[in-house]
């Protein structure tokens, strides 16, 4: 207990402000007051919900736009495609009815030609020298035959 020392501080200034005005705020209109903001308050809430549906809405038509767009250019490429079939088989049709020798390169027809002309002349040969007996080169062969006498009407007068 020797030990023990004991002191005593003591405030000296006051403990309580004393209000020097002494008027109180009128609660009516202070109830008023914050009657209009809350107010303000819920017509705020009521356009930014309005805003925020409206938003909502033209987010969804642009989105049902979007779909609609997609499904029509599948639509329009499923056609297409069918088109594109129909065209594909009309034009196999008509390449069948063509006759073959279009296909053949100029020259190879130029070829053909002359073969085929080659081969009437030595059939008109064959076919000529039967009738005559004639054997060999059948130019050295044919007689010479007289020209036709003119008639009066093929008289030229410049001849």
């Amino acid at each position: 207990a020797d030990n023990f020392s004991v002191t005593r501080y003591h405030i000296s200034e006051p403990y309580v402000d004393r209000e020097v005005d002494g008027e109180q705020p009128d609660a009516r209109l202070a109830a008023e007051e914050e009657g209009k903001r809350l107010e303000e308050l819920q017509r705020e809430a009521e356009r930014e919900r309005r805003e925020q549906l409206e938003k909502a809405h033209l987010r969804g038509s642009h989105a049902l736009k979007k779909v609609h767009l997609a499904q029509d250019r599948e639509r329009l490429l499923k056609e297409l495609e069918h088109m594109q079939n129909m065209d594909r088989m009309r034009r196999r049709q008509i390449v069948a009815q063509m006759p073959p020798q279009i296909f053949v390169p100029a020259y190879k027809r130029r070829e053909l030609k002359e073969e085929w002309q080659r081969e009437l002349e030595f059939a008109f040969e064959d076919m000529y020298s039967e009738d005559r007996k004639m054997k060999g080169d059948l130019i050295l062969q044919f007689e010479p035959q007289p020209l036709p006498a003119p008639s009066d009407r093929s008289k030229d007068s410049d001849l």
